[in-house]
């Protein structure tokens, strides 16, 4: 068989000497068919072609990643991701908590309602906690996605008594079971990685 030449000026081999690898795999679906009535010649002046989840790596780019790790209430989570953030963000606040009690201590040894200054702080400290009260929501809510369940039964958590079941029952669920086999209703393309399911 003869060995296929590249001539200057195009892309690819000859499709006119028969390849030894087969069928031409190389088909490009263009917006306007161009470089399928070319032939194997490069479109000369034309826009380059966009590859679907390509990014230009800026540094907005990876903080807005980081955040909707954290922040975002759409997607899906596997149970290594749940295990880490869940684990992350009480470390954090647990952290944010020791550290506010020990800013204060002074002011308890002098004040004499130590109980007025701890209800007065208490709003400091739940702002200070809440980022990480609403990024445990979110993770919660995209496991409840990647076991194909609403993240809207998360609310029952929160109604008395019967919430407390709910959570434990669910809770239970989110850190053990394992989502879906493949796509389901709640994917997004940065879902699909799962390293632990």
């Amino acid at each position: 068989m003869a060995a296929q030449r590249k001539q200057f000026g195009r892309r690819g081999l000859d499709r006119q000497v028969p390849s030894q690898w087969g069928s031409n795999q190389n088909r490009y679906s263009g917006n306007d068919g161009y470089a399928a009535t070319a032939g194997a010649y490069a479109r000369a002046g034309g826009a380059a072609v966009q590859v679907a989840g390509d990014s230009s790596g800026s540094l907005i780019d990876a903080v807005m990643q980081c955040l909707g790790l954290f922040f975002s209430f759409k997607g899906r989570t596997g149970r290594l991701g749940y295990w880490g953030i869940g684990t992350f963000n009480l470390i954090m606040m647990m952290a944010v908590v020791f550290a506010y009690l020990t800013a204060i201590q002074d002011q308890l040894q002098n004040y004499a309602n130590s109980d007025e200054l701890l209800a007065s702080s208490g709003l400091t400290m739940w702002l200070l906690i809440l980022p990480f009260f609403v990024s445990n929501l979110a993770v919660q809510v995209r496991r409840f996605h990647d076991r194909d369940v609403s993240g809207y039964w998360l609310l029952v958590w929160f109604i008395p008594i019967v919430g407390s079941f709910f959570a434990l029952v669910q809770g239970f669920a989110n850190m053990f079971f394992s989502g879906t086999p493949g796509p389901n209703q709640y994917d997004t393309p940065q879902s699909q990685a799962h390293i632990f399911d």
